[in-house]
């Protein structure tokens, strides 16, 4: 008595309807009768066909739009970094000739004695600042000066820089000036500007004036300060005030003088 296979008996009978299937269609396609349907349906076909296309190739331009802007992205970023670069070397070789410059303009027009010393300003946002110290030689109270002309005492001593404290600043100690018309007063800031003040009301005194030091304790005397840019008072008042103007800044210049 045989055993019937159902499972078996299944997989014989799709085997022969797909045999049977592609029997038929070889046999169709051999006569010639799919072609008048392949016609018939290619101009319907071919649209569809073409639409299909249209709309992968419309799905697909959001992501390489995409790509072409991360691309720009990472391009763009690249060329502002290579900027900066170069921005930065333009800056430090600018810096250089200035130094260069300033440095020709005072060994030509100067007679630096044996307690001055060149050196580089170093600007910080707190407080201005030079590049030589201790090592170097600079003390606390040593003038600074700028074109022959004074700006600033030291105050602050490290090994290898100090810290500079500018006449405008109205902590800093008063220095004895006169005028080149005689009259004497005492240096001082405030904050922005240099003055000479406690002048005698009545004392003559000239716009365009130069002011020098009188001389005293660690000031020698005829330094340049600048020159009487205004003249300030009340007539009230015995004693008057004049603007200076030093054509000269710390933070401009890239070599100063210590001594």
């Amino acid at each position: 008595m045989k055993v019937s296979q159902p499972g078996l008996q299944l997989k014989l009978k799709k085997w022969l309807v797909t045999f049977a299937a592609l029997l038929f269609i070889g046999l169709v396609d051999w006569q010639g009768w799919i072609r008048p349907v392949r016609a018939a349906v290619q101009p319907l076909a071919t649209p569809v066909y073409v639409r299909l296309t249209q709309a992968a190739k419309l799905l697909e331009l959001p992501s390489s739009l995409f790509r072409k802007q991360l691309d720009m992205s990472k391009r763009l970023a690249q060329l502002e970094f290579e900027q900066a670069n170069a921005l930065a070397t333009i800056s430090a070789l600018q810096r250089e000739a200035q130094e260069t410059v300033a440095l020709r303009e005072v060994l030509k027009d100067s007679r630096l004695d044996e307690q001055e010393l060149l050196t580089a300003t170093r600007i910080s946002y707190a407080h201005p600042e030079i590049a030589a110290g201790s090592k170097q030689g600079v003390q606390e109270g040593m003038l600074v000066l700028v074109a022959r002309t004074i700006v600033g005492r030291v105050r602050i001593v490290e090994p290898n820089h100090s810290v500079i404290r500018l006449l405008s600043d109205p902590r800093e100690k008063s220095i004895l000036a006169v005028t080149d018309g005689g009259v004497q007063g005492l240096i001082h800031g405030d904050g922005e500007s240099v003055f000479l003040g406690l002048l005698p009301q009545d004392s003559e005194i000239q716009l365009g004036e130069k002011v020098t030091t009188l001389g005293q304790a660690g000031v020698p005397a005829g330094l340049f300060l600048g020159t009487v840019a205004r003249i300030d008072g009340d007539q009230a008042e015995p004693t008057k005030q004049v603007l200076l103007e030093q054509y000269v800044s710390f933070f401009s210049a890239p070599i100063v003088s210590v001594r």
